[in-house]
């Protein structure tokens, strides 16, 4: 069972994402527009996610709960997530016949025993529990703060976020600052430790769990430019310091055939300071209930990691109950610096080791690319319930991974109340 601290932590970052966002701007707009035509205080809002890779790689799961009361002055939040992952995660060690280690799973028990260790079964279960609260200070000002925790087998975490957002007197633009705090603690579930890093996995050495804490700040701005047109735009700031290698992963030492040596722990920097910049147009097609919703978002670490996704939905009304909204995701990111698909050995087949002590095979520091194609349906019911469905395709290719493609299907249902 994982601390409080590791519960709080994770349930930080979802409530980072919605108290730091511009009150009343197009950060809102991402979901479907709240009831209207009812003057209840009460809103329940449910979910149920179905995420599932090809070859059976990873399944999700996912069932959320939100309740949210609100007043003139303030509204208060509180939420809670379950979900469940299991499936065969990529471990970073190469495919080959006759792997001179093996590698746990990374539910933490031993993998079966087969001579490809370039995969590892698993199995986990996620609750997470959030509280969030948003008070109107004066007709300009209103904050927002909440915490979070979650809890899994092997990581436990505990945030908190805090943000003030200031609305100008014409009532046309907001300007919000804020921050968040998280604390995480990470250890693999046989040991309750973490594996030396660059350590070999035939001579384990465990060390303690590791501990990240993570501080995350926030200057965003919007505008409403016309009747028809919103704009945002965020400019974001990470810094984390501690444990950031994956205690699951590994990556192989091999010669010019591909034949594995040895197969070393996953070993990363104990810092990254992470920057964004994201914007954000939402603008009503003229004489129409239509609108557009279209965001851009640039990243980049001190990792060597530079990302840039583009984000556009299309709301199209059918009636002033049901609506269709097409929706398309690309993004492309670099490979970390210290990210190699394997290690090479010398002319007596003894593994060179990186000089830093960095080196991950995880996929996802890899150069990659993906694409998102989906569409969402939504329907009122009555004036005070609605629901939505929701269906996307991901494709994702990565440039040397060992495992080089990846797909998945991703269903959602989701039902609210106002009461």
């Amino acid at each position: 069972m994982r601390s409080l601290r590791q519960q709080l932590s994770a349930a930080s970052c979802a409530l980072l994402s919605v108290g730091m966002a511009p009150v009343g701007t197009a950060a809102s707009t991402d979901d479907v527009s709240r009831l209207t035509g009812s003057s209840a205080s009460w809103e329940l809002d449910t979910a149920y996610l179905s995420y599932r890779e090809s070859d059976q790689r990873v399944s999700v799961n996912k069932a959320v709960a939100t309740l949210a009361r609100e007043n003139e002055t303030t509204s208060i939040t509180v939420s809670a997530l379950h979900d469940t992952m299991s499936g065969a995660s990529p471990t970073g060690a190469l495919r080959g016949d006759s792997p001179a280690s093996t590698v746990t799973s990374v539910s933490g028990g031993n993998s079966r025993n087969r001579l490809d260790h370039s995969t590892s079964e698993f199995s986990d279960t996620r609750r997470q529990l959030g509280l969030g609260v948003e008070q109107a200070l004066s007709p300009s000002y209103t904050l927002s703060y909440g915490g979070v925790v979650s809890d899994e087998s092997d990581h436990e975490s505990l945030g908190i976020n805090l943000s003030l957002a200031r609305e100008s007197d014409d009532r046309l633009s907001t300007v919000t600052a804020g921050f968040g705090w998280i604390d995480d603690s990470i250890y693999r579930s046989d040991t309750g430790g973490t594996p030396e890093p660059l350590g070999n996995v035939q001579q384990p050495r465990p060390f303690s769990e590791g501990g990240r804490s993570t501080l995350d700040t926030l200057f965003g701005i919007s505008r409403v430019l016309n009747r028809l047109t919103v704009v945002q735009l965020n400019l974001s700031l990470s810094a984390s310091d501690g444990y950031h290698s994956d205690p699951y992963k590994v990556i192989s030492a091999a010669d010019e055939d591909g034949r594995i040596v040895a197969n070393f722990h996953d070993s990363r920097p104990d810092s990254r300071l992470r920057t964004s910049v994201f914007g954000k147009l939402v603008h009503q097609l003229r004489d129409t209930q239509h609108s557009l919703h279209l965001g851009y978002r640039l990243y980049q670490d001190d990792w060597g990691i530079r990302s840039h996704t583009v984000d556009l939905r299309y709301r199209h009304r059918l009636n002033r109950q049901r609506y269709l909204e097409p929706h398309v995701r690309l993004y492309r990111q670099s490979a970390a610096d210290f990210y190699q698909r394997k290690l090479s050995v010398d002319a007596g087949s003894n593994p060179l080791l990186p000089d830093n002590g960095l080196a991950s095979a995880d996929y996802r520091l890899d150069a990659m690319s993906s694409a998102t194609l989906g569409l969402k349906y939504g329907v009122r019911l009555t004036p005070d319930t609605e629901l939505r469905l929701r269906a996307e395709y991901l494709d994702q290719r990565f440039s040397t991974a060992v495992f080089d493609r990846n797909s998945a299907l991703i269903l959602q249902a989701s039902f609210r109340i106002a009461f």
